[in-house]
C-alpha cells in the first residue's frame, strides 16, 4: 500500500464520491508509469481504478507536473467529444458508476459494432477504448493531493497475459496500435491552438516556477505555433538538465533548432497525440478464447492482407497456411484466440501537436503499425479518410527533431529518477541523441549548401503516405 495515502483515507475518499456503494478492497497496481493506479472493488461487482499522483518527494521534469489534471482534462474532453456527436443523451451521470454502460449501449443503437468491414474512422469508436471518469478533485483533503477514479475498459497489461504473446498476437497489437493512433489523432485542438492539454483546454493558471516557467510554452498556455510550443518543450527538458549539471550537447542541439526549426511551421494542425500510446507498460490487452468474435474491437487481418494482396489472393495463401500450419508454429487461423487493444492505463502524457511527435515514430514504428496509422485498406491499398500528416516533404527532418527531443528526455530522466538501470538507459538514450546530432548535421550542411537532404530517415522510407489511385503497386511498409 501507498506509504503517503493510507488505506483508510482512500478508502473515505471513494466512499465520499460514491455513497451508495461499498468500498470492499483497494489494491496497488504494479505501474512503471508517474502517476500510481489502485484497483477498488466496490459493492456492485465494478472495479474501479483510482489514479493519485507522483509523490511530492519524486523530482520530476518540468513537462510532468501537470499529469494528474492532464489526465482529468483529457478524458473529460474526450468523452465531451464523442457526446458532441449525433447521439445526445439526456441526464447528469457525472457520479454514475454504470457510466460506461449506458455510453456504449446509446452509441451503439446509432452505428454497429466495429467489424473487418470498417476501420476505426468515427470519434464514437474512442469511447470503447475511453476510461469514464467517475469521481476527481483537484485537491483532496483526506489524500492532500488530487486524484482521479475511473471506470476503466476491460483489459490486462502486457505483463499480465498467460500465455505471453504470439508473433502473430504481436503483429495483430501493432496494428491495432496504429489504428488507435490514428483515431486519436482526428481529434483535433478545440481552439486550434498547440500545446498540453491543461493549457489548450483549461484556463490558464499563474507560474509558481519563476525560475523555469516563462520557457515552458508548451505546458503554460497554448500557442497557434508548433515550432514555438516545441520549442517551449525543447527549451524545458534543456533547463531541467542544466539544474542537474548534466553534461550535454546544449549548443548544438539549440543550434539546430535555431536553422531548422523553420520546417515545424508546414504543421497547422494540432491534433491529440499520447506520447507514449505505444509503450508496453501503458497497453491494456484482452484476450478472447473464441476467434473473431462478432465483439473485436478492432479488425484482425491476416498477414497476407497486412501486406497489400487482395482478399482473392489473401484467402487463398490463408488456406494454404490453415492446411500446413502458419510459419514458425502458429495455429490455423480459424483456431486463432483473438486478441485486442483495450485501451491505455495512463492518459497523461499527452498534447495537442504534430502526430508524428509520438514517441512511437522515433523507435522505428513496425510496417504494421504503419499501416494501422495510414489507415489502408488490404484489397486496393489505398488510404482511408483524410491524410493527417502535413508537409510531406519535411517530415524527415521533423522526425529527427523529436528524436532529438526524446532522446534528451530519455538522458535527463537518468538524472532525475535514477535506479537500477540508469547507466544501460542513458547510454542507450545519449546513442540516439549522437545519431540525430549527426544526421541534423548532414541536413544543416545540405541546406547551408542550397540542396534538399538527399535521403530521408528510415522512418521516412516507410512512411504511410497517401498512395494516389490506380497506381496497383503495393503499399509503402
Amino acid at each position: 500500500m501507498d506509504r503517503l495515502h493510507t488505506l483508510e483515507s482512500m478508502r473515505s475518499v471513494i466512499q465520499n464520491a460514491l455513497p451508495n456503494v461499498t468500498v470492499e478492497s483497494i489494491e496497488s497496481l504494479p505501474s512503471c508509469c508517474l502517476l500510481r493506479f489502485f484497483d477498488v472493488k466496490i459493492s456492485d461487482g465494478r472495479t474501479l481504478v483510482l489514479s493519485l499522483p507522483p509523490p511530492p518527494t519524486m523530482r520530476l521534469l518540468r513537462s510532468e507536473r501537470d499529469l494528474s489534471i492532464s489526465e482529468t482534462l483529457v478524458t473529460k474532453w474526450l468523452l465531451g467529444e464523442v457526446l458532441e456527436s449525433p447521439v445526445q443523451l439526456k441526464g447528469s451521470v457525472g457520479r454514475s458508476i454504470d457510466t460506461r454502460q449506458h455510453f456504449e449501449s446509446q452509441l451503439q443503437k446509432d452505428e454497429p459494432s466495429i467489424s473487418p468491414e470498417r476501420p476505426l474512422l468515427s470519434k464514437k469508436d474512442v469511447i470503447k477504448f475511453l476510461p469514464i471518469l467517475v469521481a476527481d478533485s483537484s485537491s483532496s483533503i483526506e489524500l492532500g493531493s488530487p486524484y482521479n477514479l475511473f471506470e476503466q475498459p476491460k483489459g490486462v497489461p502486457v505483463s499480465d497475459l498467460r500465455p505471453p504473446l504470439t508473433k502473430y498476437e504481436m503483429r495483430s497489437i501493432d496494428l491495432q496500435l496504429g489504428q488507435l493512433v490514428r483515431l486519436l489523432s482526428g481529434f483535433k485542438s478545440p481552439n486550434g491552438l498547440f500545446g498540453s492539454v491543461a493549457a489548450v483546454t483549461n484556463p490558464p493558471t499563474p507560474f509558481t516556477d519563476l525560475d523555469g516557467g516563462r520557457l515552458v510554452a508548451f505546458t503554460s498556455r497554448g500557442t497557434t505555433s508548433w515550432r514555438q510550443a516545441f520549442h517551449g518543450l525543447l527549451e524545458a527538458v534543456l533547463r531541467d538538465a542544466e539544474d542537474m549539471a548534466v553534461t550535454f550537447s546544449y549548443e548544438p542541439i539549440r543550434g539546430y533548432f535555431s536553422r531548422l526549426g523553420y520546417v515545424l511551421d508546414g504543421v497547422t494542425t494540432a491534433r491529440l497525440v499520447i506520447l507514449d500510446a505505444t509503450d508496453e507498460s501503458n497497453i491494456l490487452l484482452s484476450r478472447s478464447t473464441k476467434p473473431h468474435e462478432s465483439g473485436d474491437k478492432i479488425p484482425q487481418l491476416t498477414p497476407c492482407e497486412e501486406r497489400g494482396q487482395s482478399r482473392t489472393e489473401a484467402e487463398e495463401s490463408t488456406r494454404e497456411r490453415n492446411q500446413e500450419g502458419d510459419e514458425g508454429g502458429e495455429p490455423p487461423s480459424s483456431q486463432r484466440p483473438s486478441i485486442n487493444v483495450a485501451g491505455f492505463r495512463d492518459w497523461s502524457n499527452c498534447g495537442f501537436a504534430d502526430p508524428l511527435f509520438a514517441e512511437v515514430f522515433s523507435r522505428d514504428p513496425s510496417s504494421d503499425f504503419l499501416r494501422g496509422f495510414r489507415g489502408t485498406n488490404a484489397s486496393d491499398g489505398e488510404s482511408d479518410g483524410e491524410d493527417i500528416i502535413e508537409d510531406h516533404e519535411n517530415v524527415h527532418i521533423r522526425l529527427l527533431l523529436y528524436e532529438c527531443y526524446h532522446a534528451t528526455v530519455g538522458v535527463v530522466k537518468t538524472f532525475y529518477r535514477p535506479g537500477p538501470n540508469s547507466s544501460e538507459r542513458e547510454i542507450a538514450a545519449r546513442r540516439r541523441l549522437a545519431a540525430a546530432l549527426k544526421r541534423l548535421q548532414e541536413v544543416d550542411e545540405e541546406e547551408a549548401a542550397g540542396k534538399r537532404s538527399r535521403r530521408p530517415s528510415a522512418n521516412m522510407e516507410a512512411w504511410p503516405v497517401k498512395k494516389p489511385k490506380g497506381d496497383n503497386d503495393g503499399p509503402a511498409a
